[in-house]
């Protein structure tokens, strides 16, 4: 994360993403109580938002995903639905070259892109993971 004055950015790769509030004033908070295994034995503060059980790596995206998935939040909903908003305004093409798809995948989403209601069908059937 980078902090300037009043402004968070979320540091993805190498481009900075600036946090608006709310997340913004989230992600000061977590990051100013983060404790727990990842903090013991570390002298300056870590870099990472969500840190590691190794020193000076960030969780893995598995290990974030499984305590996403134990508080009820699932990504994969967001994401189908970002990625398939994309396929309504751009061309197969470029959703395989900026996405890396396969031609085929990228054609078949241009093709359905837009068609919410039969988006929304088959949502509904697939089967939801239990939340213990």
């Amino acid at each position: 994360m980078i902090i300037k004055g009043p402004q968070t950015s979320l540091l993805l790769g190498t481009t900075p993403l600036l946090l608006p509030d709310p997340l913004n004033r989230l992600a000061r908070k977590l990051l100013a109580r983060q404790r727990g295994h990842t903090t013991i034995g570390t002298s300056s503060d870590s870099p990472w938002l969500f840190p590691g059980a190794f020193a000076g790596q960030p969780l893995s995206s598995y290990h974030l995903g499984t305590r996403l998935k134990r508080l009820g939040i699932y990504s994969r909903p967001g994401r189908t639905s970002a990625l398939m908003g994309l396929s309504t305004q751009l061309p197969a093409a470029v959703l395989t070259e900026l996405l890396g798809l396969s031609a085929e995948t990228a054609t078949a989403w241009t093709q359905t892109g837009g068609n919410w209601a039969r988006y929304a069908a088959e949502l509904h059937d697939r089967p939801h993971p239990r939340i213990h």
